[in-house]
């Protein structure tokens, strides 16, 4: 059965019920606020110290999200499964693009649902899936485009001189972009993407693509397979030894590191980070993580929205009770406590920023050793 706690950690109608009751009283505002999981917030400058320690001992591993790829025109995860659908059901129903797009925007089949689907569509027809999501993927990509966190993210990787070298990168991508970018540096950069069993770094910076390796030119191979169908992600679930579990519980316990454009929700993750937690014997946090606060305006549209739809909750005497702004606050602490919380509890640090403009350049001072 759901706490007071639990139904407060989504903005929904049993959300907006719940902190309609909880305002109307003070003192019982006062009391749940106090039951709330501490903040455990560090100052900026503590964090960035914490992390050039991290990056001096040379353990520091950049653990890269979507985030990090969508910026250059890559599709996300639902515009993906969409346009693989669109092409599997032009070619098995012989209908125009325009019926299909139709399709997929109004029934917008379920993430797991599509991608069984999909798996299983083109092992019927001995077709690679994975070139299919490989045209898809790079139709659009901008790979010159501008980016500051990614160029942040090279200059870890060339390490000149005297500075320290990063652990590895682990990323949850299947694209090859830094890969691409860091050929682009002009001065050599010793690197190999792993992707598959018995590839070995050879003394090079290894980029463990841990979900799967699409390159955007050049030959796919059976190594090249991706976690994308839930018969893959099932089997890499249950194979604990798997070379990519294996690799990322090994970082988790023994390094540190810096999660990117992730947002921790993955089942798997989450479960080889407590794992890792736990054969490492440690209590404290040894790993960190970008958030975006939650944005009041953002927040209100929303809540604005739920009111409207559930017209109920406001009656007369809640409605001369509830003050907008403040509730809108109330919600937002509560979610960002929970929030910290979460991933405390997997041995991570939440570095909060307001804008993504923050990051590369929290980076940089990491980087140059500017506390």
């Amino acid at each position: 059965m759901n706490t007071e706690s639990e139904v407060l950690t989504e903005l929904t109608s049993e959300t907006i019920k719940k902190a309609l009751q909880i305002l109307k009283n003070n003192r019982t505002k006062s009391e749940f606020i106090n039951n709330l999981p501490k903040s455990k917030s560090l100052p900026k400058k503590q964090i960035i110290s914490e992390l050039i320690s991290c990056y001096e001992k040379e353990s520091l591993v950049l653990v890269l999200g979507a985030g990090v790829s969508m910026g250059f025109g890559l599709p996300n995860w639902d515009t993906l499964l969409q346009k693989l659908m669109i092409t599997t059901i032009e070619k098995e129903q012989n209908v125009s693009t325009v019926l299909s797009r139709l399709f997929t925007s109004v029934f917008s089949p379920s993430p797991l649902i599509a991608g069984r689907y999909l798996q299983k569509f083109y092992d019927d027809k001995k077709l690679s899936f994975e070139e299919a999501v490989r045209k898809v993927l790079y139709e659009e990509i901008d790979i010159d485009k501008p980016s500051e966190l990614m160029d942040e993210i090279i200059n870890f990787c060339v390490a000149p001189g005297k500075s320290p070298n990063l652990d590895s990168i682990i990323t949850y991508n299947f694209d090859d972009i830094l890969e691409q970018r860091l050929s682009k540096v002009g001065v050599q950069v010793p690197h190999k993407p792993i992707y598959g069993i018995g590839m070995n770094p050879d003394g090079q910076l290894p980029i463990f693509h841990v979900h799967g390796y699409l390159q955007q030119k050049g030959e796919l191979t059976e190594q090249n397979q991706i976690t994308f169908g839930e018969s893959i992600y099932h089997k890499q679930y249950i194979d604990i030894y798997s070379w990519n579990n294996i690799v990322q519980i090994n970082k988790f316990r023994d390094s540190n590191c810096l999660f990117i454009g992730s947002s921790l929700t993955d089942p798997n993750i989450r479960r080889l980070l407590d794992i890792a937690k736990k054969q490492s014997g440690e209590t404290q946090e040894n790993h960190f993580i970008f958030k975006m606060r939650h944005k009041e305006e953002d927040v209100q549209v929303r809540l604005r929205t739920l009111l409207t739809e559930n017209k109920e909750l406001l009656n007369d005497k809640s409605l001369a009770a509830l003050n907008f702004n403040e509730t809108v606050r109330f919600l937002i602490e509560i979610i960002e406590r929970f929030e910290e919380s979460d991933t405390t509890s997997f041995g991570v640090k939440t570095i909060w920023i307001n804008d993504w403009k923050e990051i590369p350049e929290i980076m940089q001072s990491v980087r140059l050793r500017s506390k």
